[in-house]
């Protein structure tokens, strides 16, 4: 290492120069990441506040409360708005077919065990029975099963042959990870998974 290296160096680790690498790192994109708190900080007092300064923001319609609003701010990107109620983004058809190819799972998994904990007690046959002579209960109770496991086994398959597939690029679009064809895949699962469990239910 030669002399002015360490001189760099030197001067690098005083306390002065600390200071002015940590306000550096912070007015940067990354810097402002990780020293921002959520909610944003260090805001201006007279923010659209009429100031000796500035009339404010009054004429373009500023609510009046918007530093509170702007304290409850969430960073960005957000699932839910302000109110921590309604989505601020809308679910792609792909996403809620991905959900729910989860969501099948976990009912499966209570389902088969309260019938496995029936089938313990000597229950399970006695519900069979008096489901079976009832078609306006059985049907959907069918259709309910059977397409819970259907649309998981579907899915699943679905999601094993995403892992082996290549991805696509801007040159290249033939990849079933494309969005046109994951929208189109999740059309095609949700409404045959429908379609084999409405046959499976007259059966």
């Amino acid at each position: 290492m030669n002399q002015a290296s360490k001189q760099v160096l030197g001067i690098m680790r005083a306390p002065h120069a600390q200071g002015a690498l940590q306000q550096l790192m912070a007015s940067t994109s990354f810097g402002a990441q990780q020293f921002r708190h959520i909610g944003g900080d260090k805001i201006p007092e007279y923010w659209g506040k009429p100031s000796p300064y500035t009339e404010g923001t009054d004429f373009l319609g500023t609510p009046k409360n918007h530093l509170d609003l702007i304290k409850k701010r969430p960073l960005s990107p957000d699932v839910l708005e302000i109110d921590n109620k309604s989505l601020h983004y809308k679910f792609p058809l792909g996403a809620l077919s991905s959900i729910a190819n989860r969501v099948t799972g976990v009912a499966m998994s209570v389902g088969f065990a309260g019938a496995g904990i029936l089938a313990l007690r000597g229950g399970l046959d006695g519900c069979v029975a008096s489901l079976a002579g009832n078609f306006l209960l059985a049907f959907p109770l069918k259709f309910l099963v059977s397409y819970t496991i259907i649309y998981h086994y579907l899915g699943g398959m679905r999601h094993f042959v995403w892992d082996l597939h290549k991805i696509g690029n801007n040159a290249d679009r033939t990849s079933l990870l494309e969005i046109p064809k994951v929208e189109m895949s999740s059309k095609i699962l949700l409404g045959g998974s429908a379609a084999l469990a409405f046959i499976c239910a007259l059966l």
